[in-house]
């Protein structure tokens, strides 16, 4: 019998520490604000969970009464889109839609959902499967993100596989249809992302100088903290422990981080890293040479999923295509390299040992 060691961590749940470099820890411990033009700002900071991971905000405001107004409707619109779009909520329109479909038949989708998956179905053709929608049956047969450590018979993730391929699903003015009866559709591997892109739309409506949302291994980046300087992301060593970094990301505002590894949730077996992140060419965790990619987009939906496409294209193609897209990118491989977009030559400092930084690409 194969010896198995379960090894999973908690991350931001993918991928990321939330570590904002040099906030003055946070204002000396919310006992320092800071006078600006338009008012005073102070650091205050919550903590919930939501969206399946732990969530960590900051928030600069005038007072503690207005940034305890702002966390509540920010909790409130991460439940609102948890319960539209969480695999895993019985009730949500995708749960709904994956349980009560007839085959060729059309399943309504509201415009919200039609318009994420549209999205995907896109960035699946354009990677050429690499990132698909449809992945849910092989992720659900494995059970990594629930605990399973057991490595399914080949056999099986072949007849599963089957039931995953993207031609198979169409969306239509006025919903989905699917050609096979054992599909699934899984919005997973975009959910952090699209919750950044909400929260920020929470945060345009209040008045506050700032804040530093994480959710799970996706972070964004509202405002400043009241002297227009730009965030300091710390980003996950691979390899390292919880709270070791890889290095220090200078963001702008209105970014949003979003990292894939394979050290979020996994388990070994023989010696084998077997992790979450699935290639739909096989049906096995993709192996691509790389252990972590971090994508800096001002689109929460767009970091989330090229993190995930671009691991499993690998280095070569995964950066070509971030390049093509137009977002800035951190790819560390199995031999501990590290290579970074052009744009990120000057804002990206390393500092984990035993990881050497190449040439910007």
């Amino acid at each position: 019998m194969r010896k198995i060691r379960w090894l999973i961590r908690r991350r931001r749940s993918k991928v990321v520490i939330l570590t904002v470099v040099c906030i003055g820890l946070l204002f000396f411990l919310g006992k320092r604000s800071e006078y600006i033009k338009s008012g005073t700002y102070q650091a205050y900071s919550y903590t919930t969970l939501a969206m399946g991971t732990g969530i960590k905000k900051t928030i600069y405001s005038e007072n503690a009464a207005k940034s305890e107004q702002v966390d509540s409707a920010i909790d409130a619109c991460l439940k609102e889109l948890e319960n539209r779009i969480s695999v895993r909520i019985t009730n949500s329109e995708i749960a709904s839609c994956n349980r009560s479909y007839a085959v060729d038949g059309v399943y309504p989708l509201s415009e919200t959902v039609r318009s994420y998956l549209e999205q995907e179905l896109q960035i699946c053709e354009e990677t050429d499967g690499a990132f698909s929608p449809c992945i849910r049956p092989i992720s659900a047969l494995w059970g990594i993100e629930e605990g399973e450590t057991e490595i399914p018979e080949q056999s099986r993730i072949q007849e599963v596989l089957a039931h995953t391929r993207p031609e198979n699903m169409e969306l239509t003015e006025d919903g989905i249809i699917f050609r096979d009866n054992r599909m699934a559709i899984d919005l997973g591997a975009v959910g952090k992302g699209i919750a950044c892109d909400e929260v920020n739309k929470v945060l345009a409506g209040y008045d506050v100088r700032g804040a530093v949302i994480s959710i799970g291994g996706s972070i964004a980046v509202y405002g400043d903290k009241g002297k227009r300087e730009a965030w300091h992301i710390g980003i996950q060593d691979p390899r390292g422990n919880e709270n070791e970094m890889l290095g220090v990301l200078t963001a702008k505002k209105g970014m949003v981080i979003s990292t894939s590894g394979d050290y979020e949730k996994y388990f070994m077996a023989d010696g084998r890293r077997y992790h979450h992140i699935f290639d739909p060419a096989t049906g096995y965790p993709a192996d691509s040479g790389l252990i972590s990619v971090t994508i800096i987009s001002d689109s929460g939906f767009l970091s989330d999923a090229l993190s995930t496409a671009c691991f499993v294209l690998g280095l070569e193609k995964g950066m070509d295509y971030a390049v093509k897209k137009g977002v800035q990118a951190i790819f560390v491989t199995s031999g501990r390299e590290v290579y970074v977009t052009k744009g990120l030559k000057h804002a990206f400092k390393l500092q984990a040992d035993g990881y050497v930084l190449k040439e910007s690409r």
